[in-house]
């Protein structure tokens, strides 16, 4: 079969050893002649689309064509279009395969997510791939993301996922925890809030005495019950496929606005 892209960016947000990174290499060399691994040094999950301004960045070389970068998944999509890739960029940013869902409201959290969101504000079309788990993190069956990414990006992209403009070039793909045979298929989804019902603080005390606090969230996905949302989808053994766009705007909103015209200052 004749691969579909020349030449895929890989990269993640739980860092260059993480087990899920060697998933997405083996899928984009199912997809693409030429792979490309840009990664960060250490775990950066829930980082978003941040960058580094406060610190330089810093590279390491760990193999042909596979580098760690010191700095977010973001910093290493922007570090690779800058020293590789300003002449000639790849076809494609695929970023994960995460360990855990990037689902509802933390889809805006998800350091594999903002990867392909920073992809897309380049220009680049981008894919996020997540493998949902229950219970021991160290024991995340990947099986269904492995089976399954490559033909669904194909399938993706042959029906024109990147030609239909901007907003279309990038996209949420999240697997169900559940064995291959007992996949049902995948579903076009939406964001639908609710999974998170706030913050809270883990707190504890230092070998000096000081207090400090861990940022943490109290989760609610079981009270999600909208069809066409991404936890939904998982829950009822289905992929979820969402399209993401780069732009915070409400554009229907902006465009309504528009039409009013223009306001003297109150």
């Amino acid at each position: 079969m004749s691969k579909t892209f020349r030449k895929i960016l890989v990269t993640n947000d739980d860092g260059i050893d993480a087990p899920g990174l060697r998933v997405a290499e083996a899928v984009a060399a199912e997809l693409a002649d030429e792979v490309w691994t840009v990664a960060p040094e250490h775990d950066q999950s829930g980082v978003g689309q941040g960058i580094s301004l406060h610190s330089p960045l810093r590279v390491y070389h760990h193999g042909e064509r596979r580098f760690a970068v010191s700095g977010t998944p973001a910093d290493c999509v922007m570090f690779a279009m800058a020293e590789w890739f300003a002449e000639d960029p790849p076809d494609l940013v695929l970023s994960g395969v995460n360990c855990g869902a990037n689902l509802s409201d933390s889809v805006m959290y998800s350091g594999t997510v903002g990867a392909v969101l920073a992809a897309a504000h380049l220009g680049l079309p981008g894919i996020a791939l997540s493998q949902a788990f229950v219970g021991d993190r160290e024991a995340i069956d990947y099986a269904p993301t492995e089976r399954h990414s490559a033909a669904l990006i194909r399938e993706l992209w042959e029906a024109g996922a990147d030609r239909d403009g901007y907003q279309r070039a990038c996209w949420n793909l999240n697997f169900p925890d559940r064995p291959v045979a007992e996949l049902r298929g995948s579903r076009f989804t939406r964001q639908i809030g609710g999974g998170i019902a706030g913050p809270r603080l883990v707190h504890g005390t230092d070998g000096r005495g000081l207090s400090y606090h861990w940022l943490a969230f109290e989760r609610r996905p079981g009270a999600i019950e909208h069809p066409q949302s991404d936890v939904v989808a998982l829950r009822d053994g289905f992929v979820s496929v969402m399209p993401l766009q780069p732009t915070r705007c409400d554009d229907a909103l902006a465009d309504r606005c528009w039409e009013q015209g223009e306001r003297p200052l109150p």
